[in-house]
């Protein structure tokens, strides 16, 4: 199955919030994987992972403002799931629908079988606005169901991209504040887009954090789809 080169650019970041390991990283901010993290191992990888030259990122170190993609993070993001027993499933098949995106099927991925990060389940899927841009939807869980990450991804051709975002930013997992995260959101876009037009390379902002969770907004140019905004949420361990 074909897919839009932005949707592969939101596979490609989520497989690092997936328990994939460094060698599917492309270049931060690049099309193929936009994401200025590297790879990520969950707490019951820790003891039997191989050890590794790349640091742990601690989310306490993450930047207080907006960042080019070389200052944020490179190294291994620590992080779990939303909470035991929480799909996401409801809210995201809502939202793929309100959207108009097709989600495919979950389907399994090991990244990397030489490694000892074990497999997960992923689904993804892409709608298409008025203008021909694209909206991008990917969902990561481990193989007991738990949702482990949110990513949407979605061009600045769209012309309500910002509602896009905002109903994104509304995750109901446990702990969730949806009006808080989506003031952060309302909140962070001007800045982004100022350090964005300033440097003219991929930007990321701080976190925002609630419950088990936290989640950033990034924003690069993407060829035909121009400015893509691509909000990820995830499990955070700490």
């Amino acid at each position: 199955m074909k897919c839009s080169h932005a949707l592969a650019a939101t596979v490609a970041a989520c497989a690092l919030l997936a328990g994939c390991t460094a060698q599917h990283n492309s270049s931060p901010g690049s099309a193929s994987s936009p994401s200025p993290v590297g790879s990520e191992i969950t707490p019951s990888n820790t003891a039997s992972a191989h050890p590794s030259h790349t640091a742990v990122t601690d989310l306490k170190d993450w930047p207080t403002k907006p960042v080019t993609v070389d200052e944020m993070p490179h190294g291994k993001l620590l992080s779990t799931t939303f909470g035991k027993g929480y799909t996401g499933s409801e809210f995201i098949n809502r939202l793929a629908k309100q959207w108009h995106i097709t989600l495919g099927p979950r389907k399994k991925n090991d990244f990397n079988k030489k490694d000892d990060v074990p497999p997960v389940w992923l689904a993804a899927g892409t709608g298409h606005s008025s203008t021909k841009a694209t909206t991008d939807v990917t969902a990561v869980w481990e193989l007991s169901g738990d949702l482990a990450s949110l990513t949407c991804s979605v061009s600045r051709k769209v012309p309500d991209y910002k509602d896009f975002l905002r109903d994104c930013a509304k995750l109901n997992y446990p702990g969730a504040q949806p009006t808080v995260a989506t003031r952060w959101l309302k909140r962070t876009m001007p800045s982004l887009d100022k350090a964005h037009t300033q440097a003219k390379k991929p930007v990321g902002s701080p976190l925002y954090r609630s419950g088990q969770a936290a989640s950033y907004l990034y924003e690069y140019d993407n060829g035909a789809e121009g400015t893509v905004d691509m909000l990820r949420i995830f499990g955070a361990a700490s």
